[in-house]
């Protein structure tokens, strides 16, 4: 009796022990779903977390004619741009108060042709890290004799307002039978392309670099600043002089928006002769800062003298661009 007593007593410590094991292993099983479901949860955390912060952009607005319906018709194509930007996540636009406010304060004049300097004051008026600005116009045209229509242009520039550089220039042409058409037609180019500005804003950002501009130095190689004409360093110095001087091409999209504009380079001239670095100071877009780029890689010179003996300096060349047939395209001597 005894015997069998202890036995039924050991059963039933043996079911309840193996009742209680299976509860832990379950609950040990819960607890590595729930630190499962924690870790996923902070990596989802620190993942949104991490992400970068928007970048802050904002239209200032385009360039225009004066005319009755010039101000509806850049403002009607201006919101269509802010609406396709402001739809971006990756894009934080500024409001158009703080905008029109800074650019008031900065007496900001509409001016599309700015130096490095003027964009970048531009920029941290307004506190951007991008700016968007441009030229729109309608006008009406004729090709062939007794035909006309309706053209739509807009050269949009987007602007870097921390380094002052033209980041990216866009031109969009289009032609139709009525002005309404022609201007639908760009707006919605425009539009349709948002995405790829905010691309290379991004890309462009993330690089920190301006695809426009070159650098290049040679280790070893001294290079002064041309020294000004009443300088005690104008001493002794003789400017080099061209050999040749190369005229610029006044591109088709500079013609068709009737572009008057001055785009100045630093540029550094070799002891030897040779061009080894150009960097854009003043930007004029519709195709010229690369143009006058092209010419200066062009240019013939004797180097810079100082005391009889040659030397590298860096100095500025200006090109002035009007229509072909008004003045030629040529290089300020340095």
């Amino acid at each position: 009796m005894f015997k069998s007593s202890i036995g039924k007593f050991r059963a039933k410590t043996q079911m309840i022990a193996k009742t209680h094991q299976g509860r832990l292993i379950a609950l040990r099983g819960r607890m590595r779903l729930l630190c499962f479901g924690f870790g996923v949860a902070c990596g989802i955390a620190s993942t949104s977390v991490s992400q970068p912060a928007s970048i802050r952009v904002s239209v200032i607005g385009f360039t225009r004619a004066s005319s009755r319906d010039s101000a509806a018709v850049s403002n009607k194509v201006e919101s269509r741009l802010n609406a396709s930007l402001s739809s971006d996540p990756r894009v934080l636009l500024v409001d158009d108060s703080i905008v029109r406010s800074a650019l008031r304060g900065l007496g900001y004049d509409g001016s599309i042709n700015m130096s490095r300097d003027e964009a970048r004051r531009v920029g941290a008026a307004i506190g951007c890290d991008f700016f968007i600005t441009g030229k729109l116009e309608v006008l009406t045209r004729s090709e062939l004799k007794g035909e006309s229509h309706e053209e739509a242009f807009a050269g949009l520039m987007v602007v870097d307002g921390r380094t002052g550089d033209l980041a990216v220039f866009d031109f969009i042409s289009e032609k139709a039978t009525t002005r309404e058409l022609a201007l639908n037609a760009v707006e919605k180019a425009l539009a349709e392309r948002a995405t790829g500005y905010i691309d290379r804003i991004i890309k462009i950002r993330t690089r920190n670099q301006v695809p426009a501009s070159t650098a290049h130095t040679t280790s070893g190689d001294l290079i002064e600043d041309m020294p000004d004409e009443d300088s005690p360093r104008a001493a002794g110095f003789k400017p080099p002089q061209f050999l040749s001087r190369i005229k610029p091409a006044y591109t088709i999209e500079a013609g068709q928006a009737d572009i008057t504009a001055t785009v100045e380079l630093t540029v550094v001239f070799r002891s030897n002769g040779e061009i080894v670095s150009t960097e854009i100071t003043r930007w004029a877009g519709f195709g010229l800062d690369e143009s006058a780029v092209a010419a200066v890689r062009q240019l013939k010179f004797e180097p810079a003298m100082r005391e009889g003996k040659p030397i590298s300096i860096r100095a500025m060349i200006r090109y002035n661009f009007r229509r072909v047939n008004d003045v030629s395209q040529q290089p300020e001597a340095p």
